[in-house]
């Protein structure tokens, strides 16, 4: 049975908000006032509330465990990457983050087995946040540098709010160390069209390979290749680029250590762009009419979405080669020659050009011949 205590009161003593007094009279507390039916009912209501439900101890209110903790190996690193909690274990929100921290136990490799792995697991960093935005449901990272070859470290994180009290470890993550292979050499990369392919020299020790693209506007390279599983080749073609753009290349490479693929540090950037060199379809429909103003050509229009349009060729009789009459391509299909010469015959051809910054042009359409003349 729970009990509310008033502590000790001066004979007299008078409630100003609730209106009521306290006395002591022969040794007893006398209560009077015009609410004490309210003030005896809230009583009563309290203690029977800490009968059906006593308080939760803020200890056991903590962050909800994290599940999705990942160990990758980066740049001789390590790189630890989890998603920050949103709620706690009693699934009411999380408002007091603090951090989190660091848990790790090591053991020594032999033999491609652990020795000591699982004991005198430790906090060996505290990662304090520092910005009260929004961070629920976001990845977060921490860098670990300490670190030497024919070990095997298991990681986890707890959470931290600002009472002090610690989630329960997360899941439990191996990474097996050894030392990291050398960056490839000779590292190149060839533009085509709509792909970029890389090529390089082996890295000491390594047993594949990982490839990282950032564009010009990137400062540094993603966390993540852009090979999903590790490339046993010294070569990769990249499709997912555009044409025109320009693309920075880094290779690591990587050595399998037991379960572990242990990358080093990357090789010196190349950069590479993508050019379009797929010229536009040859004009078709091509058709010369001798008007009083000239000879008018005109042809159907062509469909390819980077076309930027037209060359118009002429070739008079006795020349063996055809010469451009437009430097600057036009956009209408329809051309108007009024440099011809009565009674003169003419032969003309077209070709498309695409708006690349190779300037594509197709080759020349089916040529026709009219001979200028006019009633």
């Amino acid at each position: 049975m729970s009990i509310l205590k008033i502590g000790s009161l001066e004979p007299g003593f008078r409630n100003s908000i609730f209106g009521f007094e306290v006395h002591m009279l022969d040794g007893r507390m006398r209560v009077k006032g015009k609410i004490i039916l309210i003030l005896l009912a809230t009583l009563h209501l309290l203690v029977a509330c800490g009968v059906k439900a006593p308080p939760v101890p803020w200890e056991t209110i903590v962050p909800k465990r994290i599940t999705d903790l990942e160990a990758l190996p980066r740049e001789g690193k390590i790189l630890l990457e989890w998603t920050i909690p949103g709620e706690n274990t009693d699934k009411s929100a999380l408002t007091d983050l603090l951090g989190f921290n660091i848990l790790r136990s090591e053991g020594v490799l032999i033999g491609g087995e652990c020795r000591g792995c699982g004991e005198k697991t430790k906090v060996v960093y505290e990662m304090r946040l520092k910005s009260e935005e929004e961070l629920k449901g976001k990845r977060i990272s921490f860098v670990i540098e300490d670190l030497e070859p024919q070990r095997v470290y298991v990681y986890q994180v707890a959470s931290i709010n600002r009472r002090g009290h610690a989630s329960s470890p997360s899941n439990p993550v191996r990474v097996y160390w050894d030392h990291a292979p050398q960056a490839p050499g000779m590292v190149r990369g060839e533009g085509g069209d709509r792909r970029v392919d890389l090529f390089w020299e082996p890295g000491e020790g390594a047993t594949s390979y990982h490839v990282y693209r950032r564009g010009e506007e990137e400062e540094t390279f993603p966390l993540r290749p852009l090979n999903r599983e590790p490339l046993t080749s010294t070569q990769y073609t990249d499709l997912n680029v555009e044409n025109g753009k320009k693309y920075f290349y880094s290779v690591r490479a990587v050595k399998r250590v037991v379960k572990t693929d242990v990358e080093g540090k990357g090789s010196p950037e190349v950069s590479a762009t993508p050019t379009d060199l797929v010229p536009p379809a040859s004009p078709v429909g091509l058709v010369a009419v001798s008007l009083k103003e000239g000879i008018e050509l005109s042809w159907r229009k062509n469909r390819e979405p980077d076309l930027l349009g037209y060359y118009v060729y002429r070739r008079k009789p006795g020349e063996t080669e055809f010469k451009k009459l437009n430097e600057i391509p036009i956009t209408k299909e329809t051309y108007l020659d009024s440099q011809v010469e009565l009674g003169e015959e003419y032969e003309y051809a077209v070709t498309g050009v695409d708006s690349s910054a190779g300037r594509n042009e197709s080759l020349f359409s089916e040529e026709v011949r009219v001979k200028h003349q006019y009633q």
